[in-house]
């Protein structure tokens, strides 16, 4: 595993470290992040985990991106790239693919359905449609 400040570009898995070498989120492209949901820790409400990306919403699969926690009020507990912008929280994108999963009889999504669920939500606020399964978007 790679290591950045999050300053500079990451290829492939990273954790992104403070100032004090202290582990504060994970970076990576959006596509690859949004596989890994699972293993992020979002117990603790106060501190959520936000997922950042080269152009927040709009991001594509291979856009830089990063998940880290939100601190108090606004403030950011890890070092943020300025290219990067807001996407969605852990919990919101993990609730997108719960509900897609629900609405298709507990089918589980593949990678690509995953990052499909995800952006969708972040891009409209609504929940990936049954219809468009049908009508191939």
């Amino acid at each position: 595993m790679l290591e950045t400040t999050g300053k500079e570009p990451c290829r492939g898995e990273c954790r992104v470290l403070t100032t004090h070498g202290e582990s504060t989120g994970s970076a990576g492209t959006l596509f690859e992040l949004v596989q890994r949901l699972d293993e992020f820790d979002d117990s603790d409400p106060s501190r959520p985990l936000i997922i950042y990306a080269q152009h927040g919403a709009g991001a594509g699969r291979k856009s830089p991106a990063l998940v880290c926690p939100h601190g108090e009020g606004d403030s950011l507990t890890c070092p943020l790239d300025p290219t990067l912008s807001e996407v969605l929280s852990v919990r919101q994108a993990r609730e997108a693919i719960e509900v897609w999963s629900a609405w298709r009889g507990g089918l589980t999504p593949s990678p690509e359905d995953r990052f499909k669920t995800v952006t969708f939500f972040s891009q409209y606020g609504t929940f990936f449609p049954l219809e468009s399964d049908r009508e191939g978007m």
